[in-house]
């Protein structure tokens, strides 16, 4: 009879490691924008609302005008003058431009309002881009709510509160929020408290596939029998196909939403910013803990024909564990 002997530990780290990543991955999209790292978190909002360019219908536009070369022959010294004034016009252009984007900056500190707007799973944040609306490098974060299960975001009401204690007075009526954007922002809203359930869950299911698989690593090593190969197939697979539900509801919501509030705000200033980081974020979550369960579900079960239990002296009928190496 040949003396079995528990499987290396390179054989079942891989799914552990996988779903301990999965489990970390899913939280951090669950909590982005909440706890002590939300300004380092904001890039990863299901989606945002970018106002920089809000009411700047009540400051000069910018001048598009392009001075064109004129055709002026052999002339050399006419030629000079010519470009001379072109540059002169041009430096005009950049210096108008300039100020134009001084004074909307301005306008939105001295509307009271911020120049973006964010929503995460369970908080939605607002604050300034950095180093300024023109070149915007980072988030910088103002202001987070509160965490809060079923969390929606009135564009209106917020800008229409925050306007109201700032030192301007305007009435926001003089600075519509068209109707379809506001449409666009429900269309997340009415998708957060069911992604709360799903991340919640496949983070739940992540952490636990995690731990069961720690546990057949430590102590299931010398008997790992189909029940366990499958209670992990079945947690790693559940986690997997709840991480495609939210995943692909976290797309849709953000291309879907984005493009509404691209379309029905572009007079008025208001544009949407995609959430590729999270979207990136959850696919690979999902990425991590799909290939956890076919692990176990397939590079594992291919070997089930030549595993053997011996315990207590025989071979049990039926029970098969890990590969034997002699």
């Amino acid at each position: 009879m040949p003396v079995p002997r528990h499987p290396g530990l390179g054989l079942l780290l891989p799914p552990v490691i996988f779903s301990l990543v999965g489990f970390v991955l899913a939280l951090i999209v669950l909590l982005a924008g909440t706890g002590p790292q939300q300004e380092s978190m904001e890039p990863y909002h299901i989606i945002a609302v970018n106002l920089s360019n809000f009411g700047h219908d009540l400051v000069p536009t910018k001048t598009d005008s392009d001075p064109k070369p004129s055709e002026t022959g052999k002339g050399g010294f006419l030629d000079n003058i010519i470009d001379g004034a072109q540059d002169l016009g041009e430096d005009i252009t950049d210096g108008i431009n300039n100020i134009t984007d001084g004074l909307a900056d301005d306008l939105i500190k001295d509307l009271g309002i911020s120049q973006w707007y964010s929503l995460h799973i369970m908080t939605a944040c607002e604050g300034m881009f950095a180093p300024d609306a023109s070149n915007p490098g980072s988030y910088n974060l103002t202001n987070c709510t509160s965490q809060e299960a079923g969390l929606r975001l009135n564009l209106s009401e917020v800008l229409d509160h925050e306007i109201e204690a700032g030192p301007l007075k305007v009435n926001l009526n003089q600075l519509p929020i068209p109707e379809k954007v506001q449409d666009a922002i429900d269309l997340v809203n009415n998708a957060l408290l069911a992604l709360l359930v799903i991340y919640a869950l496949a983070g739940g299911l992540a952490g636990l596939s995690f731990l069961v698989g720690l546990a057949t690593l430590i102590f299931l090593r010398q008997k790992v029998s189909k029940p366990v190969v499958w209670a992990n197939t079945g947690l790693a697979g559940t986690s997997a196909f709840i991480l495609l539900i939210g995943s692909a509801i976290v797309t849709y919501v953000n291309n879907k939403g984005v493009e509404e509030i691209n379309k029905a705000g572009k007079d008025v200033g208001i544009s949407g910013i995609k959430g590729t980081k999270l979207i990136t974020l959850t696919w690979i979550t999902f990425g991590l803990m799909a290939f956890t369960a076919l692990y176990w579900g397939v590079a594992l079960l291919k070997y089930a024909r030549r595993w053997v239990i011996i315990e207590d002296g025989f071979r049990r009928r039926n029970e098969k564990a890990m590969p034997m190496e002699y």
